[in-house]
């Protein structure tokens, strides 16, 4: 019961910060004020936000307010001060698709948990017709499988340990029935679920609700693909009185996903949120680290050939020249990746001789493609 050991292990931590025992180096750095006057706060959750910060800017590139909106949230959770009553975070993530909303919440999960798969997804798509609400709260008494209390909910990954918050993400939640969405409501008022048997409750009290959408897709893909027609056509909403709340600091993708967002979410919902955040398009100056990322990742994997790979500076612009498409975000520039460097070097490895000795490899353009040659 890993939530019950953290609980005994926070306590007996908190008896020898009052003196009872002494302690470990690391704890002393942790807990210990740098003076006598400083408070110390002494939470029970051990994640380091700054910590956190530093693997999700490591990874994640060109969305500088999402992270500003994700570090808010996790020195509140860190703190402790959200309600003990309600979730510890509900948040929507919006904005074009490809642009790390999904990734985000893995590395999240990586960052507090150490893995990216520790915690629950639940793909919305699947959840379009209004029964697949049993797929939520078990099928209702009287129905097959309402005795087996079945969910689709990971409950430990949901519910966390006490040192650690819990971590759900409701994907492309735009597309699920409204009956699905009413459950949701139930779960962001009072922090628990009860199974339709009434035998078990999955309790959200100890978790960060996080939700994606690609609401708002297809003005935005309007936009990029004629700027020029979508200002005309947005022309009217400012003329429009009904329209002329728009926030003057508001970008024009903000101001895209909102009023999207308003039409296909209704109020009680968009109130029970605590942050909508927008992400932004990808921008040219961060795609050179997302193929630098791309090439860390390729690296680690061909580690185990005792091999590494080097990109020229020419094969870079190739790959952002075939690659990027503003539409499609970091998805286009990785298959582009893909089909630029992984097959010549799945070529070249396989024509290469086995060795003992460590190999370099070095990757250069070469008309429309990418030629690998030994160092």
């Amino acid at each position: 019961m890993p939530f019950i050991n953290d609980k005994l292990e926070y306590f007996a931590r908190q008896q020898r910060l009052q003196g009872k025992d002494i302690l470990p180096l690391e704890e002393i750095n942790q807990h210990e004020p740098d003076n006598a006057g400083k408070r110390t706060l002494q939470t029970r959750f051990r994640f380091d936000v700054e910590a956190v910060m530093n693997h999700l800017r490591a990874r994640i590139f060109g969305q500088d307010q999402a992270m500003s909106a994700i570090e808010k949230m996790l020195r509140i959770v860190k703190a402790d001060l959200s309600d003990p009553e309600k979730p510890l975070y509900v948040g929507l993530f919006l904005g074009p698709t490809g642009v790390g909303k999904t990734e985000m919440v893995r590395i999240l999960a990586e960052a507090i948990h150490g893995s990216r798969e520790a915690f629950c997804r639940v793909d919305m798509n699947t959840l379009a017709m209004d029964h697949y609400a049993a797929a939520l709260t078990g099928a209702p008494p009287g129905y097959v499988g309402s005795k087996e209390g079945s969910t689709i909910f990971d409950k430990e990954k949901i519910e966390g340990s006490y040192s650690k918050p819990g971590i759900i993400l409701f994907d492309e939640i735009e597309k699920a029935s409204p009956q699905v969405i009413q459950t949701l409501l139930n779960v962001f008022d009072n922090g628990r679920l009860t199974i339709a048997s009434g035998e078990e409750t999955i309790d959200f009290r100890n978790t960060i609700i996080l939700m994606t959408s690609n609401i708002g897709a297809r003005e935005i893909y309007h936009y990029a693909e004629n700027r020029f027609s979508f200002f005309l056509k947005q022309l009217f909403y400012h003329l429009n009185p009904r329209f002329a709340g728009r926030r003057e600091t508001e970008s024009t993708l903000e101001w895209i996903v909102r009023k999207n967002v308003e039409r296909t979410f209704k109020p009680e919902f968009i109130n029970r949120i605590d942050d909508i955040i927008t992400f932004n398009w990808l921008k040219q100056e961060v795609l050179g680290d997302i193929i630098e990322k791309l090439l860390a990742d390729l690296n680690k994997k061909i580690s185990k050939y005792r091999c590494y790979l080097e990109l020229e500076p020419d094969a870079k612009a190739l790959i952002i020249e075939k690659g990027f498409d503003k539409r499609y975000g970091g998805r286009a520039l990785k298959r582009a990746f893909r089909q630029l460097v992984y097959v010549p070097l799945a070529e070249k490895l396989l024509e290469s001789p086995s060795t003992e000795q460590s190999m370099t490899f070095i990757a250069y353009r070469d008309g429309d493609g990418i030629r690998i040659l030994d160092k």
